[in-house]
């Protein structure tokens, strides 16, 4: 039967230490939705034009998290989608915010009027009127920032690095005391 050398521990025991001390990666995740208006040299675009179907009974919706993490913005958006999805609304008329932040965490209420488009249909003659009154309003999208998460810098290599040292150390130690 062969007997393990000393140093065929160490290497066996730095691989382990190597293996369990890797490096962790973050992951971040967003959902946007872009919208874009067709305007330009030879664009010619005929407005489209909804009714919103507003609902008689408020909604609200409440969303938290740190400053350092999220932008007070990104947490109102958040708010404003849990209020939405109470009503499977699309939009929320006359949004109402309260914030609070406590031990650095922020909390954002918000509560408004659910609405649902309908009637989509292009514009006619009789809605110009309707427009040259200012009557008609563009719904305020948002678009969360990108969020891109830095690679955590692993520590492995350096955790592994001393406690191999420190075998190394406690091998030498005990190799110059057996020859004594």
């Amino acid at each position: 039967m062969k007997k393990i050398q000393p140093y065929q521990r160490v290497i066996a025991l730095f691989l382990a230490t190597l293996m369990l001390t890797s490096c962790s990666v973050g992951k971040s995740s967003s959902a946007t939705a872009k919208t874009l208006d067709i305007y330009g040299a030879g664009v010619i675009h005929k407005p489209t034009l909804v009714d919103l179907e507003v609902k008689d009974t408020k909604t609200s919706g409440t969303s938290s998290g740190k400053i350092l993490e999220k932008s007070v913005d990104v947490i109102k958006h958040e708010a404003v989608v849990n209020a939405l999805k109470t009503f499977n609304s699309d939009v929320l008329i006359e949004p109402k915010f309260e914030t609070e932040t406590s031990k650095g965490v922020t909390t954002v209420s918000v509560s408004g009027f659910p609405a649902n488009y309908k009637n989509f249909r292009a514009i006619k003659a009789e809605d110009i009127p309707l427009l040259q009154a200012g009557i008609t309003q563009k719904a305020a999208t948002y678009e969360p920032p990108v969020v891109t998460q830095k690679k955590s810098k692993g520590t492995g290599w350096l955790v592994a690095g001393v406690i191999a040292g420190g075998l190394l150390i406690g091998l030498a130690a005990s190799s110059a005391t057996a020859t004594e």
